[in-house]
């Protein structure tokens, strides 16, 4: 049947069943908690980038990626994808180093693409009361959004 692409994405709320889709691992939404695993690759002379480097891997740690990534012992992978992210932050994008963070995003799943290839995906993340759907009477549901605090 030419024409037929791939069936469309379904958010939570469109599935009959809010359990994960087949197939797919549940991360949870809220992230990774615990100790930052130690920085497996050899420090660097450079200062700079060293702290940029140690800022990247504290914080990278805390995504529901991480909590697959600790389960199959990537720490070196991912070290990896953070000394890349690093350089290429310092020197202002350089495309090789682009393409590699691409390559390696790919394979450690941080962009929402690489996710739906890993066949992750997180659970919901918890409604906040000023978030809740207001009801209306013909049924639909209206969202209002949190008053900006500046």
């Amino acid at each position: 049947m030419a024409g037929k692409g791939p069936a469309p994405f379904k958010s939570s709320e469109a599935k009959r069943r809010p359990n994960a889709s087949p197939g797919f691992k549940r991360l949870p939404h809220k992230g990774r908690s615990g100790e930052t695993p130690p920085w497996p690759l050899p420090e660097l002379d450079d200062p700079q980038l060293a702290a940029l480097e140690s800022m990247e891997w504290t914080r990278i740690w805390t995504l529901p990626q991480a909590v697959e990534w600790e389960r199959m012992r990537c720490e070196t992978l991912v070290a990896m994808y953070v000394r890349v992210f690093a350089k290429a932050s310092l020197t202002g994008g350089d495309t090789k180093l682009l393409s590699e963070m691409r390559q390696l995003d790919a394979k450690i799943g941080l962009s929402p693409k690489a996710m739906m290839d890993l066949r992750w995906e997180t659970d919901e993340a918890p409604v906040e009361e000023e978030d809740a759907p207001i009801p209306v009477p013909n049924g639909q549901r209206v969202f209002v959004p949190k008053a900006d605090p500046t």
